[in-house]
Order: C-alpha cells, then sequence, then structure tokens
C-alpha cells in the first residue's frame, strides 16, 4: 500500500495550492478564455462596447496574406531551430559518453546557457551581428552589401533559428545525457568486442533506443518555437526585415498592442492555440504508438 501524506486539516493542501492556482487562472486561463470570447466580437480598443462579428475576424485572418507570411516564418524558424538544436544537442551529448576529460565540467558549461532569458541574447545578438561593428563586418570589407540582416530577410531568419537553437540546446542536451546514460553498458561493450566504432555503436545501438527522448525533444521544441519565440524576434528584428521574421506570436503581439486590432489578434492567437493542440495531439498519438510497438 502506498503511503499517503497526512494533513491536519482536508483544506489544508488546497490552501496551499491557492497562490499557483490564482497564477493560473489569471494569467493563463482568463486570458485564454478572453481571448476566445473577443475573437467573436469587434472590440474597441479604448473600451464603450462591443460588436458580435461571429466568424468574421477569422474570415477577415483567413484572407490576409500576412497571416500566411507569419505562418511561412513560423514554420521555416520552428524547423529549422529545431532541427539546429536536437542535432547539436545529440551530437554533444554523444560526444561526453565517450572518453572525454572534465564531463562533468563540460555538462555545466553545456547547461548554463538555459538561465539566459531570450530577450537577452536578441540584445547581445543586436550588437554581434551589426554590419558595421560586430564580429562579421569584415564580410562588408571584403565584399560590400554581403552581410546585411537588417536588410536581407533570410540572413534574419538564420540568425534568429541560430540563436533560439542555442537558447534550447541545454533543455536537450539533459534529456538526451539522461537517456543515453540508461543504456546498459553491457550492450556497449559487446559492441566495441564486436569491432562496432563509436559512430556504428551510436546508429544501431544507442539512437534507437533514446528514440523516445528524442521525440519528446522534437515535440517540445517544436512547441516552445511557437510559443515562446516572441521574446527574441522582438528584441533582435522587431519582425523585420519586410515582416520576414514576424512569427505568429509576435503578430499577436504587434496586431493587438501596436495595431489596437483586439479582435483580430484574439482570433489569431486562438489559431495559434489550435496550432499548439494538434502538436498535442499529434504527440500523444506518437507516444502510444511507440508503446504499443
Amino acid at each position: 500500500m502506498t503511503p499517503r501524506p497526512l494533513f491536519p486539516s482536508r483544506w489544508l493542501p488546497l490552501l496551499l495550492a491557492a497562490p499557483q492556482m490564482l497564477i493560473v487562472f489569471l494569467f493563463f486561463l482568463w486570458p485564454a478564455v478572453k481571448a476566445i470570447v473577443w475573437s467573436f466580437y469587434l472590440v474597441r480598443p479604448f473600451g464603450n462596447g462591443s460588436l458580435f462579428v461571429g466568424l468574421d475576424n477569422y474570415l477577415r485572418i483567413l484572407t490576409d496574406d500576412r497571416f500566411y507570411a507569419s505562418l511561412q516564418a513560423t514554420l521555416v524558424f520552428t524547423a529549422g531551430s529545431t532541427m539546429l538544436g536536437v542535432l547539436v544537442a545529440l551530437a554533444l551529448a554523444a560526444c561526453l559518453e565517450l572518453d572525454v576529460r572534465g564531463k562533468r565540467l563540460l555538462r555545466t558549461i553545456f547547461i548554463w546557457p538555459y538561465a539566459v532569458a531570450g530577450v537577452v541574447v536578441g540584445i547581445v545578438l543586436k550588437v554581434l551581428i551589426n554590419p558595421v561593428t560586430g564580429m562579421l563586418a569584415f564580410l562588408n570589407v571584403m565584399w560590400p552589401g554581403m552581410w546585411a540582416p537588417h536588410l536581407k530577410g533570410e540572413q534574419a531568419m538564420l540568425v534568429l533559428i541560430a540563436a533560439f537553437a542555442w537558447t534550447q540546446v541545454p533543455f536537450n542536451f539533459i534529456l538526451f545525457s539522461a537517456a543515453l546514460q540508461r543504456i546498459p553498458v553491457d550492450l556497449l561493450g559487446a559492441a566495441a568486442i564486436d569491432g562496432a566504432g563509436p559512430w556504428r555503436r551510436l546508429v544501431d545501438i544507442q539512437l534507437p533506443m533514446i528514440a523516445p527522448a528524442l521525440l519528446l525533444s522534437c515535440v517540445i521544441n517544436v512547441i516552445e518555437a511557437f510559443t515562446h519565440g516572441f521574446g527574441l524576434v522582438d528584441a533582435l528584428t522587431q519582425g523585420g526585415p519586410g515582416h520576414s521574421t514576424a512569427i505568429l506570436a509576435y503578430q499577436i503581439y504587434s496586431d493587438g498592442f501596436v495595431g489596437l486590432d483586439l479582435s483580430g489578434s484574439s482570433a489569431l492567437s486562438v489559431i495559434l492555440m489550435l496550432f499548439i493542440v494538434l502538436l498535442a495531439w499529434l504527440q500523444m498519438r506518437f507516444f502510444k504508438q511507440g508503446w504499443a510497438r
């Protein structure tokens, strides 16, 4: 029989959880409910009433070219940062499973970047990628106009992908390190005796056995890119140049707080929420298929 904690009063557990429940309600549940309600209304930005318009806000968004440009930017940003973050973290975790000196120190160094906020990364990178005084300014000396992320959308997107992947590498590294350390040493030792090198052991033994961790990492990275890329974009590119880096999370902010289109931004946030729900459903489906096998 599993022991259960005893409290002097049946209301004490609820009292202890009340502050966290209040924060979740005020900052997550209530705004989500208000966004769903406002998406069916034409809301005046300074109050004084609203008008029910049904699905007009959704139809307006779905017929707007800016929505599809933001969706394309979001998909490119999500796919690129997820692939780069997962591959770099997997390479680091696999290398540290070899006989490397200073493993503990390196693990600590690889985890540290997770504590850096996306806004801080964006501010620092804005200085580093400056085409005049930044690290790559020498390219413009050799080939004038070659490095101009403030004018070329492709370069700005590459910077965003690399920066966001850098913030996700520590979390992925923790997942992969934990999964790799759970693999029995006997399997790797037997493969080494049979002549399998580190690469062959990684491909034939380690990768199949950490497949659940890889799937979990990919799903979490995709959701993070959809929801938490705003701070980096706002600090680094502000959606430019030419709307090329305006991901959906930033577009919601731009429409609602800059353009004062509360109805359109609410409808767009509901669409983004549906994307995240779809991703969560796909995650559960893939996990169930994995467990069934």
